[in-house]
């Protein structure tokens, strides 16, 4: 609790800062206008300078908040995904490979990367990796449960019985539990 609010207090505060850092020379146009107003000389201009200066740096703060999201956000949330979809890519190798020498699957975590054991699992950095064997009623075989997320995408990805990779859906109750249960065991 103590933690996310002061995540929360140091992002208000770089977005702060950035907002400052944009609008910078709105405040500067401004404080000279304000200061003009008072001075006993009259200067023309000074509200159409700030009112000008202030429309520039709204389309300058548009333009740079469109590029931060459609390429910069965007493509860093996709890398995270595809470190957790590597991840579990590799647990389902290693399970298998563990399956065929021992005849069962072995139980991992949660645990959050970087994680390599002594059967070839690799989990990638921020990444977090759980596996529990089960037995499938429908084909009386022991199986298991894979699930994987990365700490900042937040996006759930579990291993499918076949061995493929498939994202939970994000609004669901089971994805919401079992994304509270890998966060809660890892702090």
């Amino acid at each position: 609790m103590l933690w996310s609010i002061f995540e929360s207090i140091l992002l208000g505060t770089v977005y702060l800062c950035l907002t400052i850092l944009v609008f910078s020379p709105s405040l500067y146009v401004l404080w000279l206008y304000v200061i003009g107003r008072r001075m006993p000389v009259k200067t023309n201009g000074l509200l159409r300078l700030t009112v000008t200066t202030f429309i520039i740096n709204g389309i300058v703060a548009y333009f740079m908040v469109h590029l931060a999201y459609d390429y910069v956000l965007t493509a860093k949330m996709a890398e995270w995904q595809g470190m957790a979809r590597t991840s579990l890519d590799k647990a389902i190798t290693s399970e298998e490979k563990f399956f065929s020498s021992h005849g069962r699957y072995y139980a991992v975590g949660p645990v959050r990367g970087p994680y390599k054991n002594e059967y070839g699992l690799l989990v990638e950095k921020d990444v977090i990796l759980e596996i529990v064997p089960t037995w499938d009623k429908q084909s009386n075989s022991e199986t298991f449960q894979a699930y994987a997320v990365h700490v900042v995408s937040r996006d759930l990805l579990q291993a499918t019985k076949d061995g493929k990779v498939r994202e939970h859906p994000h609004d669901s109750e089971e994805s919401t539990r079992i994304k509270a249960k890998l966060f809660n065991s890892i702090r």
